[in-house]
């Protein structure tokens, strides 16, 4: 596991703002092609989810209303029988103890947790903007988990960071702006690849400019069932 440190600079005054936290990376044994063949499976099924909450908003994404994306609070893809499915919560469990023992120095693990997972299915040319996934006093952690991707990334920006998610990526690629500072982390999404990090990290994708769909999972866990479409990761 690798841990990126995000730290704020030392404060220079009483109202500076300071901020401390880990976005960690793990490599998996997960089989993302029989993965990958599986959510397509899915696809249907979920695009035809028809509810009032669907917008084109998409929970802060932007990508607009006709996407997997603008339906993650309607299905949970951990409540799906397959078997890469079910090695990818064995995965989750083990990343998630790793990181919680490395991250905060403590041995007390949470006796349950729970766990809501969607599918991100992007065409050529879409992107998903900056958004968090929680701030209230139950937020904890969530997930990013790449299936299939052709050069995109992943970027995590402190959560006081006031620069639009298009004027950082035009600034990284003039090299104005590095990958990875204390203001920002450029990861690469490589198939195979977790994350997770605090639920409150603002966090956007580049532009998916391949002829595949880029697929990405993206999950939220818990403490407890805070919502009837969670369901335990242990307990």
């Amino acid at each position: 596991m690798i841990l990126k440190e995000f730290k704020s600079k030392q404060p220079q005054s009483p109202f500076a703002p300071n901020w401390m936290f880990y976005v960690g990376e793990r490599d998996s044994d997960i089989d993302c092609d029989k993965l990958r063949d599986y959510l397509l499976s899915k696809l249907d099924e979920v695009l035809s989810i028809e509810d009032d909450s669907i917008t084109d908003h998409a929970y802060g994404t932007l990508i607009g209303k006709d996407t997997t994306t603008a339906r993650s609070g309607l299905y949970n893809i951990f409540s799906w029988d397959n078997v890469e499915i079910n090695n990818l919560k064995e995965e989750i469990i083990k990343f998630h103890n790793d990181y919680f023992r490395e991250s905060l120095q403590r041995n007390d693990l949470p006796s349950e947790l729970w766990i809501n997972g969607w599918m991100n299915v992007m065409k050529k040319g879409q992107v998903i903007r900056k958004h968090a996934h929680g701030y209230l006093e139950w937020t904890y952690l969530s997930g990013h988990f790449t299936v299939q991707s052709s050069d995109t990334q992943t970027v995590y920006v402190n959560p006081y960071e006031h620069m639009t998610d298009s004027t950082m990526i035009k600034d990284m690629k003039s090299g104005r702006l590095d990958k990875y500072s204390h203001r920002l982390y450029a990861a690469d999404n490589i198939a195979g690849r977790m994350a997770l990090f605090p639920s409150f990290v603002p966090h956007f994708t580049t532009t998916h400019d391949g002829d595949d769909y880029r697929i990405t999972l993206a999950f939220d866990m818990s403490y407890h069932q805070k919502h009837p479409i969670y369901i335990p990761l242990y307990k």
